[in-house]
């Protein structure tokens, strides 16, 4: 079978990139031809952040444009849009979280749920969002498949390391991504020392954005972009991944936490109920409710054999979960089915482009709707409103799109979050 993942930023570091490197490698492997589809040419930095993204065909979406693929597969939402431009027999969606989530901007959340909008072949990682699908869209065809915990980059330790001194809690997460909760998890932590909790802090993360964060008088040195067959090595140090998501879907750090003899504090987010239980191998916590957290923290460092009752049980958790190769079975053998029974929606192609000619202009329409309702009511003045005009068609003229494309993801990140530190 000929598969083509239509993929966003895969050179850098993140979940959901590593969960379609780890298919579409795995599938490959199984002797499928698999090409990663990216939006135009893609330069790699090495070493790379994953050791099998070498392995793979990267094709700029243009150059796929003349190839017959049997299964083409959004994989970001905005990767949906371009499905049309692929020829293929059977167009897919690997969804991985309900992503209208990861926008404030009403615009965004109406266009992200057109993508439901069509019976697609969607494969999805989580049975809530199994159950999403099924009830947007009744006529698609969903295949659940559980993200496994890769033994090669994760191999689970024999026992949890043995402690001493303090508690010894991980952040994970980048700064600049608002739903991740990073700076957030790193106010709570600032409350819990000045309540006198004791602990020692690390901070696990793919863009720091050049934030220092401090914890009491501790300044927290990020861990920046460590390969991924590395990373197991920091969890390895700790004994509690505090991660303070407010979107998942489902949950790959405090998985990884387990197998390292770790445990985790997460909010009470989708996704928590695949493989967490709250008192067994993990805390879970209603969202926003930091006096809890800080509750769970003080107890985890001055009950050590609570703590290691977790710590236990978490890493027998890890050992039972499903690996990459059985996921990536599964999903092989969904595919085969569909493949071999015949079964086509390519007759969704001239759909898929129509939402794809609206996108802009419909996108334009509901900002500007917007804008109007908000001079009814308004928020800013008027010359305001001019120069957010102005700053919105400056952001879409060639240069700054051109100029935006010469560098790299991570050094705008930190570009922009030094001027809004500098502006504020």
């Amino acid at each position: 079978m000929k598969i083509g993942f239509l993929v966003g930023d895969i050179a850098n570091i993140s979940g959901g990139s590593n969960v379609i490197l780890e298919y579409a490698s795995r599938l490959q492997d199984l002797g499928n031809e698999v090409v990663l589809i990216t939006p135009g040419p893609v330069k790699l930095t090495y070493p790379l952040w994953h050791p099998r993204l070498g392995d793979l065909t990267l094709r700029p979406l243009a150059e796929a444009e003349g190839e017959r693929f049997d299964f083409a597969l959004a994989t970001w939402w905005l990767t949906f849009f371009d499905l049309w431009r692929v020829d293929a027999r059977v167009y897919g969606y690997l969804n991985q979280s309900l992503e209208s989530r990861f926008h404030a901007e009403r615009h965004y959340k109406l266009l992200n749920r057109q993508t439901y909008s069509l019976p697609l072949l969607f494969i999805t990682e989580a049975k809530w969002l199994v159950e999403f699908i099924q009830t947007l869209q009744p006529r698609a065809q969903v295949l659940y498949v559980q993200n496994g915990l890769s033994r090669e980059h994760f191999p689970c330790v024999e026992a949890p390391p043995e402690r001493s001194g303090p508690l010894r809690v991980l952040v994970e997460g980048p700064w600049g991504v608002g739903f991740k909760g990073v700076p957030e998890t790193f106010e709570v932590l600032q409350e819990a020392r000045a309540q006198g909790v004791v602990f020692d802090t690390g901070w696990l993360s793919s863009g720091s954005g050049g934030m220092r964060p401090r914890v009491g008088e501790q300044v927290v040195e990020p861990l920046e972009r460590i390969p991924i067959n590395q990373v197991h090595q920091v969890y390895r140090q700790y004994d509690v991944l505090l991660k303070l998501s407010k979107v998942e879907g489902m949950f790959g750090p405090p998985l990884e936490m387990f197998s390292q003899g770790g445990t985790a504090i997460t909010y009470t987010v989708t996704g928590t109920d695949e493989y967490m239980v709250h008192g067994h191998n993990s805390l879970l916590v209603e969202p926003h409710n930091r006096r809890q957290i800080i509750q769970y923290l003080r107890m985890l460092s001055t009950q050590p054999a609570y703590l290691a009752h977790l710590r236990a049980n978490a890493l027998r958790t890890a050992r039972a979960f499903t690996d990459w190769t059985s996921s990536t079975h599964q999903m092989m053998s969904g595919l085969a089915q569909v493949h071999e029974t015949g079964w086509s929606n390519a007759d969704l192609r001239p759909a898929l482009a129509a939402l794809s000619s609206v996108r802009g202009a419909w996108q334009d329409d509901v900002w500007r709707y917007e804008r109007a309702l908000a001079s009814m009511q308004p928020t800013i003045g008027a010359g305001e409103q001019v120069l957010l005009e102005r700053y919105r068609q400056f952001k879409r003229s060639r240069l700054i799109q051109g100029l935006k494309s010469r560098f790299p993801v991570h050094l705008k990140r930190s570009l922009r979050s030094y001027l809004v530190r500098a502006l504020s």
